[in-house]
């Protein structure tokens, strides 16, 4: 076994020097927009380092509706700790230079995805599916919604490098029961609450796996439960004494707003207008049913811009199949549930496929594992270096006949290049200026001139309003990095 172990090891390590290999030579490379969350998320890792907690540069107007968060810099209101936290190795690995800092986070993205490639790999060989491999790994280096999710520094990616690992746990639990119940729970237990940390919104996502495939005991269940909340309530403790609400989050107020008739584009966060989901749904039913039926047709419209549909079919066709044993649905089957749930989730509140790259290595990663065990059963003759080559043929055809297209990253891209150019006359305009916030179109700006802010206000008006509540934002310049002008 220990052998056996050791050589799938080293196998997938051969595989993940592969693909990073290939990836380096076949990604292109683009700075992240800079409105990217990253500034966020980087500016929050430096105030940690400092020894200044959770406290955050970028501020959206509608956040000083709340008297707790009308400060600067600001507590952290609308995201959870885990990739700030995360990010806060390579910001200190790149000791006081933001621009390096974001070239770290490019390298520790790739790191993240190595290990994914790595842990996919491994237990595909251990469980004698290595001719999987190479369609797996093909199919992640031909998807344009992992490019965009690694080569911007997403907090995606290390959501589906623990959903992974996961995932592959619970089905070798599933499949052989668990040498150590009480420290299988233990560990599941604990990359659920990392999931939940890094994005709360899928927490029940982790729940719902482990509930699914591992059929916890009562004990089972009593012990993971009670480290899934031990990591969690640090964070539920702070936000209750800072907000009142131990699961408080700015989105709750104003995502289901967004990109509404009512407020096109970011426009609810960029007002002063916060509104909780229910009481929108009382005042105006329409719109958040208006939202929830657009965003359906959004996501449903959209599978094949992140996983072929040939592979769509083949998830589909499985379905028909079933395990012996305790389980009742193959496992490609709670992914699929999981796809439907995350869809109707995110159908009234956001809609950006970005958010289904945390499902797109382990779903493709069973479907190509169904294709394997297909394959052996149809051709049990073929041996499986002769299978990877067949199956590589496949996903070879399928991404060149039907390959996966995210229109929004190639004009991000390009985007993102061109608005790197205006970035550093920016940053010197704000290095220049007195001590203080500013306003900003720009929280790229923000991260490189070490400065805090607000993005964009929706008018002057609000603008007016900001400057008014908030002492400190009464005389506050304002720079833009796409109109290249500063004012005030």
């Amino acid at each position: 076994m220990n052998r056996l172990r050791a050589s799938a090891s080293l196998t997938a390590l051969v595989w993940t020097v592969l693909l990073l290999l290939l990836w380096a030579a076949l990604v292109p490379v683009a700075p992240p927009l800079p409105t990217s969350d990253l500034y966020t998320h980087l500016s929050v890792a430096r105030h940690l380092i400092e020894g200044d907690g959770f406290v955050n540069d970028v501020a959206v107007p509608v956040s000083f509706a709340f008297p707790f968060a009308a400060r600067l810099p600001q507590p952290l209101i609308h995201r959870p700790p885990g990739f700030p936290l995360l990010l806060a190795l390579p910001v200190a690995a790149a000791g006081d230079d933001p621009a390096r800092a974001e070239a770290m986070v490019r390298i520790l993205m790739l790191v993240l995805l190595a290990l994914l490639a790595w842990t996919g790999a491994r237990a595909a060989h251990q469980r004698g599916r290595g001719a999987a491999v190479a369609p797996w790994l093909a199919l992640l280096l031909g998807s344009p919604l992992l490019a965009m999710t690694v080569g911007w520094g997403q907090v995606e990616t290390p959501v589906a490098l623990l959903l992974m690992v996961l995932w592959i746990r619970l089905g070798r639990d599933e499949r052989a029961g668990a040498a150590s119940p009480m420290r299988a729970a233990a560990i599941d237990a604990l990359l659920a609450a990392a999931v939940a940390l890094l994005r709360m919104d899928l927490f029940w996502l982790p729940v719902l796996w482990i509930l699914a495939r591992s059929r916890p005991c009562g004990r089972r269940l009593a012990v993971g439960l009670g480290i899934w909340a031990a990591v969690l309530a640090p964070w539920a403790i702070r936000n209750l004494l800072l907000t009142g609400h131990p699961f408080f989050t700015l989105q709750a107020f104003a995502e289901h707003l967004k990109q509404t008739a009512d407020w096109p584009d970011y426009d609810i966060y960029r007002s002063l207008s916060p509104e909780p989901f229910l009481e929108t749904l009382a005042r105006d039913p329409h719109l958040v049913l208006s939202k929830f039926r657009l965003g359906l047709a959004y996501y449903i419209s959209r599978v094949d811009e992140w996983l072929p549909w040939p592979l769509w079919a083949v998830a589909a066709v499985s379905l028909l199949r079933r395990l012996p044993g305790r389980s009742r649905l193959r496992p490609v089957a709670w992914l699929l549930v999981s796809f439907a749930l995350m869809t109707l989730e995110y159908a009234p509140l956001s809609h950006t496929l970005r958010y289904m790259a945390v499902l797109l290595p382990v779903l493709g990663w069973e479907i190509w594992m169904e294709m394997d065990e297909r394959l052996a059963t149809l051709r049990p003759g073929l041996g499986a270096t002769a299978r990877g080559a067949v199956l590589l043929g496949c996903a070879v055809a399928i991404l060149a006949l039907t390959p996966p297209r995210l229109g929004g990253w190639d004009a991000g891209r390009t985007e993102a290049l061109e608005a790197r150019a205006a970035l550093p006359a920016a940053v010197a305009a704000a290095k220049a200026l007195p001590p203080g916030p500013i306003f900003t179109d720009s929280p790229a700006v923000l991260w490189h001139a070490r400065r805090c802010g607000v993005w964009s206000p929706l008018d002057r008006q609000v603008e007016k309003k900001l400057r008014e509540t908030a002492p400190c934002l009464a005389d506050a310049p304002v720079i833009l990095q796409e109109a290249e002008t500063i004012t005030r």
